[in-house]
Parts: C-alpha cells; sequence; structure tokens
C-alpha cells in the first residue's frame, strides 16, 4: 500500500477524495494508486462506482496553470472539471466563487421580484416569511466561504 496524503469526505451517497502535493507527477501516481484502491473496495462491497459522475478539479493559484494530470479508473479516463457543485456551493479550481455568485444571482432576483409583486396584498408578516424562505436561506448558505470574496459585491448590491 501506498502512502499517500488521501483525505476522504463523504455526504449521504457521495464520497470525494482531496488530496495534495506540489510535484504533479507524483499527485497523478497517488491519484492512480488511490482511485485502484477506491474502485477495488467499492467492488468487493458490491458497490458501483458510477464512472460517469466521477470527476477530478485541481485547485492551484491564480497565477499558477495546472499540468495535464491523467486518472485512470479500469481503463477509463476521469474527466477534468474547473467548476462543481458541491453541497450546494458552485467550486472552481481557483475558489474565485464566481460561479456560485452567478448561480445565486437569479434566485435573488427572482425573491426580489417575488416580494416586490406581492407586497401591496399581503401583510408585512407574510412578507418577511417570503424574504427568509427565498431570499435570506439563499444569501446566507455558506457566505462564510464566499462572503469575501471580490465577486461577493454583485450579491450585496442587490
Amino acid at each position: 500500500m501506498v502512502e499517500t496524503s488521501a483525505t476522504p469526505i463523504m455526504f449521504a451517497d457521495d464520497t470525494s477524495i482531496m488530496m495534495k502535493n506540489k510535484n504533479n507527477k507524483q499527485l497523478q501516481s497517488e491519484l492512480n494508486v488511490v482511485m485502484s484502491q477506491i474502485n477495488e473496495w467499492f467492488q468487493e462491497n458490491l458497490i458501483t462506482l458510477n464512472l460517469n459522475k466521477t470527476y477530478f478539479i485541481q485547485f492551484s493559484n491564480k497565477g499558477i496553470n495546472n499540468s495535464d494530470i491523467q486518472i485512470k479508473i479500469a481503463n477509463v479516463n476521469i474527466a477534468t472539471i474547473n467548476e462543481i457543485k458541491f453541497l450546494g456551493l458552485i467550486i472552481d479550481n481557483k475558489l474565485s466563487w464566481k460561479g456560485h455568485i452567478d448561480y445565486i444571482i437569479p434566485r435573488l432576483n427572482s425573491a426580489c421580484y417575488c416580494m416586490r409583486t406581492v407586497k401591496p396584498y399581503v401583510h408585512h408578516n407574510t412578507l418577511k416569511i417570503i424574504y427568509y424562505s427565498h431570499f435570506h436561506s439563499v444569501i446566507t448558505y455558506g457566505l462564510i466561504f464566499w462572503g469575501s470574496s471580490m465577486e461577493s459585491i454583485k450579491i450585496f448590491r442587490l
């Protein structure tokens, strides 16, 4: 067994593996070993690994370009992506949060429109219910992560 920096993150039926290595060649080698071990464990436990929903994302600084890391499981290449939805947050490989903010802006705009539309016809308490269920819940989810990003100004202006 190869010693790696692999850290599993499990939620419901989803599993993510976090790894780090400054050397991309070593990272690729470790990733392929770990993915092979995971696939083997899945097979032994009669669980199917859906390779169509298996992705690789490499996080890096804005000024650093990622190399082409190839990961294979059972001779199938795993798709490399730049952005993924993880527990309701859109995360990109530069951690800019632009994708997430672009994702929630239409939802917040819709909530604002809904509140403006019904305001003349409903009680103030009903407006509060609409606000907390359609606006507040969206804007506060993950705020601790994306709230200090450069892109967040778009949300706070809204």
